[in-house]
């Protein structure tokens, strides 16, 4: 796992501009190996960086996480709060708590890079680890953490330079749930060149038309068993272009209800391989050029599972908020309530609504429409249980969440803190603006072996209920009207 520890010359090799200033204030705050005083430096930092920082508590080789930032969150999936840091993967944990105890040993401020093994988006971390005392002599770290490297980025990067064409598809089905084509939604320069159109950008094309190779019925047959049965294929091939034959190597993987193509051109392979059989005197030269070839090509699938695997989870994901997008949450959802099924536990849904948003990008404009909505998945995510309920948003200002092991009452009781929650605070807009917003309710638990879309109906229905009998509202699905609809 890569990984740096710095003393030194930290605001040089800091990437986030707080990393300096943050370590200004320890610094003129310190006092010897105790590091800060904790209740002056926390009531000076909190409110300008508490987004971005940890707190942990000293245990017996391990820390226990006393304050868990916001933007972390939203950056790893899930809130740690009140758990340890040998929870987290074992090399990133024993990495931190190995730079943790050093900081208390010596009083100094630690300047660290590591990667992520199991966060949701992010590759690289920064931290600046400062170590302080209570007023009663406890010890306690204050720990700045924010992303250094998204692979959002990194696969633009790795798009836009790859010596293969890349290519995401996704399927059109008609009414029948049959394939009525595919559509391009993800394609590089590379694959643009290789299928002759460098000066056209296929993206929300027709894929056989601007894939000429996928034309051939034998390699779309391929191309639909790969999707249908989700089980990968490398398919070799060849098609003419302006009168010459392309070779191609194509790595087939499945990705959501479609598919990613990894396209190489692999025509001077083939050209060697040919003539290979009619020039033995130059057996060794061609030789050594197909074993460089075929290492080149093996570099190439070894990055090609990261690549998918980040594509998959664009494609899982709302991107304004980082939560489940719909088809994720319910594919989720589904699962889920097997599971409960088989356990014989309670499961139950709320559909959350909130009133006037329209007056909101009107008053504000759509970017603080985006805020609300950001700010809004925020809150949802502290109040529910990160290690089992669903949190997803369902399109526009809709969100839904699955509760696994709670009846009608406990998710009623969740409604309730929400509404609490939002009756508590105002939404960040901006540094200047924020938004008190109230939101509707439709809560339904499952009954017997009710499927799921049943279930979203009912919380449908009750959440209609709670939007026209006044908004701000709470409103539990009905059983008996249910069952007589």
């Amino acid at each position: 796992m890569y990984q740096e520890v710095h003393t030194s010359h930290i605001p040089a090799r800091a990437h986030a501009r707080e990393v300096a200033e943050l370590l200004r204030r320890f610094e003129l705050g310190a006092r010897g190996r105790s590091g800060v005083p904790y209740e002056t430096f926390r009531d000076e930092v909190m409110p300008v960086f508490g987004h971005d920082l940890l707190v942990l508590k000293p245990e017996v080789d391990d820390y226990t996480f006393i304050h868990y930032g916001q933007h972390i969150i939203r950056y790893v999936g899930a809130s740690r709060l009140q758990g340890r840091v040998s929870g987290m993967a074992p090399q990133v944990a024993r990495f931190t708590i190995d730079c943790c105890n050093r900081a208390l040993d010596e009083g100094h401020a630690l300047y660290t890079v590591h990667r992520s093994l199991s966060t949701v988006r992010v590759s690289m971390w920064e931290r600046l680890i400062m170590p302080a005392t209570t007023a009663d002599g406890s010890r306690l770290l204050v720990v700045f953490s924010r992303p250094l490297q998204f692979h959002e980025e990194l696969l633009t990067t790795v798009l836009e330079t790859s010596l293969s064409g890349i290519v995401a598809l996704r399927a059109i089905r008609d009414e029948a749930g049959q394939v009525e084509r595919m559509v391009i939604i993800t394609a590089n320069r590379r694959a643009a060149s290789i299928a002759g159109g460098a000066d056209r950008d296929p993206v929300d094309g027709d894929a056989r038309t601007a894939l000429p190779f996928l034309a051939e019925p034998t390699i779309w047959r391929r191309c639909l068993t790969v999707l249908e049965q989700k089980r990968p294929d490398m398919i070799e091939t060849f098609f003419l272009r302006d009168g010459d034959e392309v070779w191609l190597q194509i790595a087939v993987a499945p990705l959501g209800d479609g598919l990613v193509l990894t396209i190489t051109d692999v025509s001077e392979l083939t050209v060697a391989n040919q003539t290979l059989k009619s020039r033995a005197a130059m057996l060794a030269l061609e030789i050594g050029r197909e074993r460089a070839t075929r290492r080149a090509l093996s570099q190439e699938i070894g990055q090609r599972e990261q690549r998918e695997q980040e594509l998959r989870r664009l494609a899982e994901t709302d991107p304004l908020t980082a939560l489940l997008n719909r088809r994720s949450f319910t594919e989720k959802a589904h699962a889920a309530m097997a599971l409960c099924e088989e356990n014989q536990t309670d499961i139950a849904l709320i559909v959350v609504d909130l009133d006037h948003f329209k007056a909101v990008n009107d008053s504000h404009g759509h970017p603080a429409g985006d805020a609300v909505i950001r700010a809004f998945a925020d809150v949802l995510l502290g109040l529910v249980r990160a290690d089992r309920d669903l949190v997803g948003r369902f399109g526009g200002e809709e969100f839904a969440i699955l509760l696994p092991g709670a009846g009608l009452g406990a998710a009623r009781r969740t409604a309730l803190r929400i509404q609490e929650a939002l009756a508590s605070r105002h939404l960040p807009v901006s540094e200047v603006l924020a938004l008190q917003v109230s939101a509707s309710l439709g809560v339904a638990a499952r009954q017997g072996a009710e499927p799921l879309s049943d279930l979203v109906e009912r919380a449908d229905r009750a959440l209609y209920r709670a939007k026209s009998e006044g908004r701000s509202c709470i409103r539990l699905a009905d059983p008996d009207v249910s069952a007589a609809a």
